[in-house]
């Protein structure tokens, strides 16, 4: 167990965003300068969009998501119709996924909330979509 932990630890960057997310900045609610982590992923024919967090406390996703998401969406030219948030939060033990909805007016973000990722089969197609990417890359 130990080897495992350790090889997670070894596979963040000094901002504790796992180094297969490239390091983006944004500015959260309180219009603060973070870091957090972005990967796009094309996967059958779906945009999934993945976030992490990191260790930065003021880029937590929970609270800032309604700003990162708009912010992401105006900066890149995504369609919201056609792309899919995804969270990553890693724990010491285990990788956690949340699947952020919102309702869309434009490119704004309104009504936002994550639901945790349950479904085995969906965790695991998560997890192989975001080690495709990184395979293919």
């Amino acid at each position: 167990m130990d080897n495992k932990h350790n090889n997670k630890r070894d596979n963040l960057n000094m901002n504790g965003i796992p180094v297969s997310f490239s390091p983006i900045q944004l500015h959260n609610r309180l219009n603060r300068a973070v870091w957090i982590g972005f990967k796009r992923v094309k996967q059958d024919g779906r945009t999934l969009l993945f976030l992490c967090a990191g260790a930065e406390s003021g880029a937590q996703l929970s609270k800032n998501f309604e700003t990162f998401a708009g912010q992401i969406v105006r900066e890149y030219h995504f369609d919201p119709s056609e792309v899919e948030f995804i969270e990553l939060r890693e724990r010491a033990e285990e990788s956690q996924w949340y699947r952020w909805h919102a309702q869309w007016v434009g490119s704004a973000p309104m009504e936002c909330h994550g639901d945790l990722v349950t479904s085995e089969s969906s965790r695991r197609y998560l997890s192989e979509a975001l080690e495709s990417s990184m395979a293919a890359a």
